[in-house]
């Protein structure tokens, strides 16, 4: 009798919970689509018709079948990914932590912000593919102007199934599969300033159950929680130098798997190289790509960068392995010509800043200028991270990066 039961008996239950368990699957996931097809008509296909089909016929062309799957990150992982593991878990608990700020109570949303060519894109990149399997979809949209942001939106509609044509529509389709479905993710890359990160929020459909990101250079996020990423310190960055040029094997990625493997030469030059490059991850991945590309070894290209970093800052190379598509120099270069354009106090502070250390300009030098505008320029060049202020007790400092200083020594020369 007791065998009965062990063979028969427990399997059968076994199987019909397994049953139970897919058909609960099946059915939330037509009560989604159900609703999300109810949206379609009485908001969408009801104001545009077609006259050559009937309402059944009009949403069943406008959904396709959802892919439980979705997945259209725009980068493949970068292969050469170093360090910021403290960045992507500080990410993941800020998304899981309950008591995260957010935008509604069923939205959880962290900003990542940092300086043009830290490594912003590659981070939120890496994390959506690590922890890809913990969501029901990855969504990416291109957040770098107002309409761009709108159409990248909207696009995503494509990807969820549907056939609206008209961009509003497109963005209602979208609003109503985030309304009714859960557990996804939503990356808007390249909010640059707080007035993109408040349009990327207005997107947003309340009552909407997910996490969301956001990359940014503000530095000013409002409500919404932030993330700073920092430059790489000397080691981790002269490990992702060395990996990028190929000097070491790919999968040797800490301090102690790498030190073995390089002579303490080569590596003062790689630690020295990178500290003078400010530990900017698009500058070592620059330095990588020119010297896999040329061979001209680690010492070869510190000996170049001395005598003519400008050059250097130039050139992208067709070896890249970032999803960043300008060089060092043009990235610079296109955030002090919009900062310019918002403030010319902002851009005289700018060039001030070329003459001064980098580590410690005290505000008492603007002292005379309007205090008013002087909040309005030093709140400009915070957005576009080209300088940090700092505060140690009454007195107060910013600090501007190393490579930006050369940018704009180049740019009073020419």
């Amino acid at each position: 009798m007791e065998s009965y039961l062990i063979y028969f008996i427990l399997p059968l239950f076994a199987v019909l919970a397994a049953l139970f368990i897919w058909s609960a699957i099946k059915i939330s996931r037509k009560v989604s689509l159900k609703a999300t097809k109810k949206y379609i008509y009485s908001n969408i296909l009801v104001e545009s018709p077609s006259n050559n089909m009937d309402g059944s016929e009009r949403i069943e062309e406008s959904i396709k079948c959802l892919d439980p799957i979705i997945f259209n990150v725009p980068i493949p992982r970068n292969p050469f990914f170093t360090g910021r593991s403290d960045i992507l878990e500080k990410l993941h608990e800020a998304l899981q932590s309950e008591n995260e700020i957010v935008i509604t109570p069923s939205k959880r949303a962290t900003v990542l912000s940092g300086l043009g060519g830290i490594g912003k894109t590659q981070t939120v990149a890496e994390y959506a593919y690590r922890y890809e399997n913990e969501y029901s979809a990855v969504l990416w949209v291109l957040a770098d102007g107002k309409d761009l942001l709108r159409v990248s939106f909207g696009q995503l509609s494509v990807l969820l199934g549907f056939k609206a044509e008209i961009l509003d529509d497109q963005i209602l389709a979208v609003q109503s599969w985030l309304r009714n479905n859960n557990g996804w993710l939503l990356i808007f890359d390249n909010a640059e300033t707080l007035e993109l990160l408040n349009a990327a929020k207005e997107l947003l459909p309340i009552n909407a159950n997910g996490h969301v990101l956001f990359t940014t250079r503000a530095q000013a996020t409002g409500s919404l929680a932030s993330v700073t990423v920092d430059c790489f310190d000397d080691e981790t960055g002269a490990i992702f130098l060395l990996r990028r040029a190929k000097l070491i094997k790919m999968d040797l990625t800490s301090l102690e798997q790498v030190r073995p493997c390089i002579s303490d030469k080569d590596w003062q030059v790689a630690t020295t190289l990178v500290h003078e490059l400010g530990g900017l991850a698009l500058a070592i991945d620059q330095a990588g790509a020119y010297i896999e590309q040329t061979e001209c070894g680690l010492e070869g290209y510190l000996s170049r960068y001395r005598s003519n970093a400008t050059s250097l800052l130039k050139e992208r190379g067709h070896l890249n392995s970032s999803s960043h598509p300008d060089a060092v120099y043009k990235t610079f270069l296109l955030a002090m010509e919009n900062a310019k354009n918002r403030s010319e106090l902002a851009y005289d502070i700018l060039l001030d800043s070329a003459l001064l250390h980098p580590d410690g300009i005290s505000e008492k030098l603007y002292e005379d200028c309007d205090p008013l505008e002087l909040d309005k320029a030093l709140a400009t060049l915070k957005d576009y991270s080209l300088i940090q202020r700092v505060q140690v007790e009454e007195k107060k400092f910013f600090t501007v990066h190393r490579l930006v200083q050369i940018v704009i020594r180049d740019v009073c020369d020419g």
